[in-house]
């Protein structure tokens, strides 16, 4: 009965510092990448593709399945979290992924706003936006970074995805 118990007891200890090794890991690369945007990336942006427009991403955000810098319109990080043909099946990674951006840019002075979901039948996943007001800047400096996370539908694949964007500013 002792061993039951200690057993449980270890493995709910491993489990919340687990999830919260995985959380301070995924803050801690986003916050990375954030603050690397007014250099353009530099500094962790990966070889170029034969475009010349995408670049591999050389820092893993925990949870991400494939990431990478984009140029078009802008420069930014495109990182995806969750990908399925079936709807229903977003609503837990949705709030998941949601929960910790909140947690983790709310620390570093972001707030949140959410506007609706650019395709129909999407209400359910509005696009989540994190915007960093510094009142106090100098005009020379950039402004900082900004992060989206939206539910997207390839309508010719059939799938939903949600994906992370960090722009430059």
């Amino acid at each position: 009965m002792f061993y039951k118990r200690f057993f449980l007891l270890v493995m709910s200890i491993s489990t919340i510092h687990f999830a919260y090794g995985q959380s301070a890991d995924f803050c801690k690369a986003v916050s990375t990448i954030i603050k690397d945007a007014p250099n353009g990336f530099r500094n962790i942006k990966g070889k170029p593709d034969q475009s010349g427009h995408v670049w591999a991403c050389g820092i893993k955000v925990p949870g991400t399945l494939a990431s990478r810098f984009v140029e078009s319109m802008g420069l930014f990080y495109e990182g995806g979290f969750f990908q399925t043909k079936n709807k229903e099946e977003l609503k837990g990674a949705y709030e998941k992924y949601k929960g910790i951006l909140s947690s983790c840019l709310s620390a570093q002075g972001y707030t949140m706003t959410q506007v609706d979901n650019f395709y129909p039948g999407m209400g359910d996943y509005k696009k989540v936006i994190f915007m960093n007001e510094q009142e106090n800047e100098p005009q020379t400096s950039k402004p900082p970074a900004h992060i989206t996370m939206e539910v997207l539908y390839s309508k010719d694949l059939g799938n939903y995805a949600i994906v992370m964007y960090i722009y430059e500013h």
